[in-house]
């Protein structure tokens, strides 16, 4: 993709155009917002570094493509929230106005880089405008460990012999610390090069958690050199010091220096430049354990069976949240008039409740055709409608099931937060993870959902996460290699989300698969990541196979999770005349089911059980969906062709096989949350 450069002039910028380069995009200009007040070199910006903005006209000359450049006013910051809307006389809305113009010039522009590391604050605001404009950020630092990415960082810079004899032999990096605001940095810092001042980072780091990378402000770099100046350098002459208490700030003085290179002296550095695996060290390991075994290949007989089951529409309220499941439209409609009769009932069922659409939470999307997606997503997407409604859009599963009833293109369920509802926050009680650039870290989203949205006041921080599949995240192009990869590299995305947001408890887990061999590999896959993890949750696991998955995909992982269960229910004994749980309830039942998991989130006050269970009586099955519909929510997995009793607070959930962490198969499946 041809790519602008959103530059500061620091390392992060330029060290990400590296990246972009090696990635085989194309830099086509350089973007750059300064202080209106040119003498000013620091406006206190929450989003822009201005220190050493005088060097940035050099730039241009440097690398041999167009500098565009907007000016910016003090105290710009309007709208401070992390997940940032269009605010009428925020700085944003200047970086809004200079992409804007850059692409009426630059019709094939595509993308826009950007070096953000830790920065969500950055991050979602450079996704929002971009997202606006039809733009794809690319912003390969996102989440990079900050002593490894340093060491690469180093390993790519001029040596500190060639520095401190100021001699050029190979146009490598060239940063400068220009700006020291932390204990352990002082003035003796300023001018020095990254490789100089790694050694003291390190210390720090150790010794009072400095940032390694300067992601909290410890300092600021400006680049003089890098392997993509193909015209010239720049030669430092003269430093001007200054300090301000504990700030110490550095003015450069610089002269270009023109110079010639050898042809394929760039693509030398780029073949020579470190990139993170797809499979990171320890999925590596999983690999190869799983690759060292006798994998069993399993076969399963799946029939062209169209459910004759027809479901109502299910509105449930529990504990705060409103499941509206099984939302269906049926005759002889195209995909497109379905979809909007779907959507035309959830907007009902919301005005009628009084629930802005920005409290949706989750969705479950299923549909029969996946070649219908794309329709289907058009007017997902205006329902939404993230500029109006807010954006953090729901966490999202999308399958493909052959075993939805004639005539029926797609079935919609979703969660809802109820309480609320006549708040201003644009996001409602929402916190999420909606990241839309390209990096190594993860997929970004390309489509209207977050990777996860949990509430903001859950201190268990319940999290629903999308269904994550093998895409590499650099290219979002899906790994081609054996079932095996792509299997555990879309395990691995699942738990990367969890990491990142910090909720690695798993409450619901569900592995959807459309190739009869993943299986085993699935079992196998989920039986090694959760010992590693020394956890108890492997009995959480719903394993389904379905009919096709999005992008050709085997295998999909998606599920919740939390960060911390606060109380256990063996925590506490219960006193006479207290409430018992809902699995002591269904003990006294005596139910002929197996129910593998039972999981206890909230205080003793409020209390959520997440329950995973498998049955093969059909019999028995109805008695528990009774028994539920009185006191929790349900997701049934089912592949009978026979004809299903309907029990409201029931989502159906029409599957071709249903199997458990052990891959063994059984008729029915369910979720329940109390």
């Amino acid at each position: 993709m041809k790519f602008l450069a959103l530059i500061s002039g620091g390392k992060d910028s330029f060290y990400n155009i590296f990246h972009c380069l090696k990635n085989n995009h194309e830099l086509i200009a350089l973007g750059n917002l300064y202080p209106k007040e040119s003498e000013k070199q620091e406006l206190d910006s929450f989003m822009f570094q201005t220190v050493g903005h005088d060097l940035i006209d050099y730039y241009p000359k440097c690398i041999g493509v167009p500098l565009f450049r907007r000016s910016i006013l003090r105290d710009t910051s309007k709208n401070v929230e992390l997940n940032y809307t269009a605010t009428q006389d925020d700085e944003i809305e200047e970086l809004y106005e200079l992409l804007k113009s850059v692409k009426d010039q630059i019709p094939d522009l595509e993308a826009i880089s950007v070096g953000a590391i830790l920065s969500s604050y950055q991050r979602t605001r450079v996704e929002n405008v971009c997202s606006r404009l039809g733009l794809v950020v690319l912003s390969y630092l996102w989440q990079r460990d900050q002593a490894e990415l340093m060491e690469e960082m180093c390993l790519m810079s001029k040596n500190i012999s060639d520095i401190e004899s100021n001699t050029n032999l190979e146009n490598k990096f060239d940063a400068r610390i220009i700006k020291v605001a932390a204990i352990g940095l002082n003035d003796n810092h300023l001018g020095k090069s990254l490789p100089m001042i790694q050694p003291v980072l390190h210390k720090l780091n150790q010794l009072y958690q400095v940032h390694i990378c300067g992601e909290g402000g410890e300092f600021e770099t400006m680049v003089l050199d890098a392997p993509f100046f193909r015209h010239g350098y720049l030669k430092l002459t003269d430093m001007v010091k200054s300090s301000d208490g504990e700030v110490h700030n550095a003015r450069l003085r610089v002269e270009f220096q023109p110079r010639t290179l050898n042809e394929g002296f760039l693509q030398t550095q780029l073949d020579k430049l470190p990139v993170p695996s797809v499979l990171h060290d320890n999925w590596q390991e999983l690999l190869q354990v799983l690759t060292n075994r006798q994998m069993e290949t399993r076969k399963i007989e799946v029939g062209n069976i169209i459910s004759k089951n027809v479901t109502t529409t299910s509105i449930n309220k529990l504990n705060g949240k409103m499941y509206v499941s099984n939302l269906q439209s049926h005759g002889s409609k195209t995909v497109e008039e379905q979809s909007q009769d779907i959507f035309a009932e959830l907007t009902e069922i919301l005005r009628f409740n009084e629930i802005p659409r920005n409290h949706i939470l989750s969705s479950s999307l299923l549909v029969k055709n996946m070649s219908d997606f794309g329709k289907i997503n058009k007017i997902y997407n205006e329902f939404l409608d993230l500029a109006k409604y807010g954006p953090l859009p729901p966490s999202r599963a999308c399958v493909g099931s052959r075993r939805l009833p004639e005539g029926c293109h797609m079935q919609l369920s979703v969660v809802i937060d109820i309480r609320n509802t006549h708040s201003d926050k644009i996001s409602g009680n929402k916190g999420g993870l909606h990241v839309q650039g390209r990096s190594y870290w993860a997929p970004c989203n390309i489509g209207p959902y977050s990777q996860s949205i949990w509430l903001s006041d859950d201190a268990n921080q319940v999290s629903f996460i999308s269904g994550q599949i093998g895409l590499i995240p650099q290219s979002m192009v899906i790994l081609e290699k054996d079932p095996l990869c792509q299997t555990i590299l879309a395990l691995q995305h699942f738990d990367t989300l969890c990491r990142t947001i910090g909720a690695q408890k798993k409450l619901f887990m569900t592995c959807y698969i459309s190739d009869k061999s993943i299986i085993d590999i699935a079992c196998k896959a989920w039986a090694l990541y959760c010992s590693d993890l020394s956890c108890d949750d492997k009995e959480c696991l719903i394993i389904v196979k379905i009919s096709q998955l999005p992008r050709g995909a085997v295998a999909e992982w998606g599920g919740v999770a939390c960060g911390q269960l606060q109380i256990d229910e063996n925590d506490y004994d219960r006193e006479d005349g207290e409430d018992e749980d809902i699995s002591c309830k269904f003990e006294e039942l005596s139910l002929n089911i197996d129910f593998l998991h039972t999981i206890t989130v909230g205080s003793f006050e409020s209390q959520k059980q997440f329950i995973t269970g498998f049955t093969g009586d059909k019999e028995e099955l109805s008695l528990v969906l009774e028994k539920c519909s009185k006191l929790a929510q349900v997701t049934l997995y089912f592949n009978s062709e026979e004809s299903i009793p309907f029990h409201h607070n029931v989502e159906y959930y029409p599957v071709e096989k249903v199997f458990d962490h052990h891959g063994k198969e059984h008729r029915f499946g369910l979720h329940i949350r109390s």
